[in-house]
């Protein structure tokens, strides 16, 4: 390496461990102080540190010698290519620059590592066919707008290129706060973070997009752990602890009394895979409120649950957690229940059309019915209808959605998705940092309401029993997923899965 070359840190990153996500704005204004600090060519001197930083995962990853194309963008991610290939170019790699968008004015940074890679004798090509890597240089955290049809093409022709990509920052064209595809998005072989990771890395699109995933803090740790992340992602590890034991002496009293209310005509089978959920995940009772027809449904399927048509104000007394919404229906007989339930004091859960019911609601009432010991679990579409805007707008920025959600009604708030959150009553956020699309079918969202109240019967924190049900409810569908052909699942079938991945 160049004597002028700095050394590099560089650290594998865990998604299932506990790790601080930031906001590109946050990242931004930090690496706006550093330059500040370290003077004239502050802007250089991290530049140096990115490309040295990139040279040493390519020569841990895809030792020389290698064919490799660099896309360097007009930006100064751009400048992190143009350094990194003169930087390999040195090291023994046969190196070619492929350069995107308008370089006639590149910022004086990026320009400066665009005479580095020219004196460094780097070639400039149209396309390089012979590639056996590719490094994105694209775009970096910027990136706010959807990306133009030619850089559309040509992300679309390196994903199709089947050539392993290693991404600078974040894959281009993945939005750095949200996660969301603009609209399509490079596919990495693996990805290098840079002073901090970014939220939108590990929810929606980044999640499949990032591949394995790498930070180098660029010597700059020490000024990051001043700013406080956006959200911090769930470590299964600690989450798999916030269960309890139970002593030895214990009753079903000690374990709460789950009421769900829900099941209007032709909706019975939501409240009873809600009822079915909490059972199996350890609440001392279970009760179900519905409509006649779907008693004798509910004993044959889950014969432990207490299930009644009548007087639904005696259950309300006696329960210590309320479920409260699915298949709850729009008419008047769920309506009255939703009128029931919320004049009691008890710690609920509100789903589904529960949810839906809130959204109808003017400013003015919910502010009054606004409380802090529920749970509201809403998808992006229920979340809309929450906020009054639009589900684009809820998956754009799902950080402030989640935020603003809680702001508005209090309690504990779950936002469903590839990389739920969960906002609880200090406005702390945690990313569940992982998806699966074997749970993209009806009646997941159920079943999930029925283990989170359980887990609430049995004390747990709103905050707590979001981050349990929520990594229990993923969890089983991988294990489930893993164990079939198919690609899906259906909701009954994480139903008993769920007690053998609490025992695990």
């Amino acid at each position: 390496m160049p004597a002028n070359t700095p050394t590099a840190e560089i650290l594998p990153v865990d998604p299932s461990q506990k790790q601080p996500l930031y906001r590109a704005d946050s990242i931004r204004q930090l690496e706006q102080r550093a330059i500040t600090r370290l003077g004239s060519d502050g802007g250089f001197i991290l530049m140096q540190r990115a490309a040295a930083a990139l040279l040493e995962l390519l020569q841990q990853r895809w030792p020389a010698p290698r064919n490799i194309l660099v896309y360097a963008g007009a930006g100064n991610n751009g400048g992190d290519g143009y350094l990194l290939a003169a930087l390999a170019r040195a090291r023994g790699y046969e190196v070619r620059l492929c350069r995107h968008g308008d370089h006639s004015k590149l910022g004086e940074t990026a320009q400066q590592a665009a005479d580095a890679a020219e004196n460094a004798g780097v070639p400039l090509v149209d396309d390089f066919a012979g590639a056996e890597l590719l490094v994105d240089a694209l775009f970096g955290i910027g990136l706010n707008r959807p990306l133009d049809k030619a850089t559309c093409q040509l992300i679309q022709s390196i994903n199709d290129s089947s050539t392993p990509v290693l991404a600078i920052d974040i894959p281009s064209g993945i939005s750095a706060d949200s996660g969301a595809a603009m609209p399509v998005a490079v596919k990495a072989t693996a990805t290098i973070s840079f002073i901090g990771l970014k939220a939108g890395l590990l929810m929606q699109d980044g999640l499949e997009h990032c591949g394995e995933l790498w930070l180098s803090p660029l010597q700059l740790a020490s000024e990051l752990a001043g700013i406080s992340p956006a959200c911090c992602s769930l470590s299964g590890a600690e989450v798999n602890t916030l269960l309890p034991a139970r002593p030895v002496n214990s009753h079903k009293g000690h374990f709460g009394h789950v009421l769900v209310i829900g099941g209007d005509y032709g909706f019975g089978g939501a409240a009873v895979m809600t009822a079915q959920a909490a059972v199996n995940c350890g609440a001392g009772k279970v009760s179900l409120y519905s409509r006649s027809e779907h008693i004798s449904v509910m004993l044959s399927r889950q014969p432990e649950v207490m299930v009644s048509s009548d007087d639904c104000g005696k259950l309300l007394n006696t329960a210590s957690v309320i479920a409260i919404g699915p298949g709850l229906g729009a008419k008047s007989w769920g309506q009255a229940l939703m009128a029931q339930a919320l004049a009691t004091d008890k710690p609920m859960l509100l789903d589904a059309d529960a949810l839906n019911f809130l959204a109808g609601l003017g400013p003015e009432q919910q502010q009054r019915i606004k409380r802090q010991n529920w749970v509201l679990t809403p998808h992006p579409g229920e979340a809309a209808r929450l906020l009054n805007c639009s589900n684009k707008e809820i998956q754009q920025d799902r950080l402030a959605a989640v935020s603003q959600l809680q702001q508005r009604f209090g309690g504990v708030v779950l936002l469903k998705g590839a990389g739920t959150l969960i906002c609880d009553q200090q406005g702390e956020i945690s990313l569940l940092a992982d998806a699966n699309p074997a749970l993209a079918s009806g009646g997941m969202g159920d079943v999930l309401s029925g283990i989170i109240a359980a887990l609430l019967a049995q004390g747990l924190s709103g905050r707590a029993a979001c981050q349990l049900a929520a990594w229990l409810h993923l969890q089983s569908a991988a294990t489930l997923a893993r164990q079939q052909q198919r690609p899906w699942l259906v909701a009954t079938d994480l139903i008993h899965q769920l007690k053998l991945q609490l025992i695990n």
